[in-house]
């Protein structure tokens, strides 16, 4: 069985679609859920109501679980560095607390979504390898890697496999926008409530969008990946646009021109943030295969 942790999320909700579509018994996990999601998956989904920072809940969840996709995730970049210490609490001792607890339940596999836009750092160089020496300058980035690091020391030390994701910017239908994370879900919260937009620095910071049908194809092929995987590997579309690109090609499906204000660039931001995905091509056999303008528009079709 695989248990999903985060189920409720963006992409906790799509991978469940998927996974339901396909039949394969799952767990999804979660402290809140729709109840007219529940109802539209059917009956292939087992659902545990549970808080990820309280051990017993987690415990329970984990019987008869063999693999683990762990999305949950407190923090986002548009944070800064406001709060350090929260991210700690929050995202790195209930994590490791969590991974002692797979270890007991005996889970095999351990699928976690890292940030590929945050891990790697400023001098990263373009696009962006595995191999690179991560120094991130964003709380979040920085938590992420810790947490990849205890699953590689758990990996080395305990034999658990895992395949570590680090992911682009995730975008799609049924994204929430959330304060600080997500230019894609903002611009169409804004558009629909016909809100001006705040950009940071000049707009010209470069990201990598990927759309969310492609995401979920990368976590089912790290789901089916054959033998004993202990890999990390970057998951993007392959190609960045800057902030002005991704604004302009929404105006263009929507036909609404942004009142924009440009505020201060902050420093807890890389001007580029470019994935290689070759590996993953290699590894997974995974390509992307949504251009940036049909997401865009597939996205933007199903926001109104």
């Amino acid at each position: 069985m695989i248990g999903v942790y985060g189920s409720n999320g963006f992409i906790g909700r799509h991978l469940l679609r998927r996974l339901a579509q396909d039949r394969v018994p799952v767990r999804a996990v979660s402290r809140r859920f729709d109840p007219e999601f529940l109802s539209s998956l059917g009956e292939g989904v087992e659902f545990v109501q549970g808080d990820f920072r309280q051990p017993l809940a987690m415990a329970s969840s984990l019987e008869g679980v063999e693999v683990v996709v762990q999305l949950i995730s407190t923090s986002s970049p548009g944070l800064k560095n406001d709060h350090t210490i929260a991210d700690i609490e929050e995202n790195v001792v209930p994590h490791v607390e969590f991974l002692h607890t797979c270890l007991q339940a005996g889970v095999k596999r351990y699928v976690f979504l890292s940030s590929g836009g945050t891990v790697y750092g400023p001098d990263a160089p373009v696009p962006t390898p595995e191999t690179c020496l991560p120094t991130p300058i964003n709380s979040h980035g920085l938590t992420k890697l810790i947490v990849e690091k205890y699953i590689q020391m758990f990996g080395h030390v305990d034999g658990l496999d895992y395949v570590i994701l680090r992911l682009a910017n995730p975008y799609g239908p049924g994204q929430i926008f959330q304060k600080g994370q997500g230019l894609v879900p903002l611009l169409l919260d804004h558009w629909r409530k016909g809100l001006p937009i705040r950009i940071f620095g000049d707009g010209k910071a470069m990201r990598d969008y990927i759309y969310i049908d492609d995401v979920i194809d990368a976590i089912a092929a790290a789901l089916s990946f054959p033998g004993t995987p202990r890999a990390i590997i970057n998951i993007g579309s392959g190609e960045v646009r800057s902030v002005q690109e991704v604004i302009e090609a929404i105006e263009s499906v929507t036909g609404h021109a942004f009142q924009r204000e440009y505020v201060a660039a902050r420093s807890t931001d890389v001007d580029i943030a470019s994935l290689d995905i070759s590996l993953a091509g290699k590894m997974l056999g995974w390509k992307p295969s949504t251009s940036f303008n049909v997401g865009i528009r597939n996205t933007v079709g199903l926001a109104k």
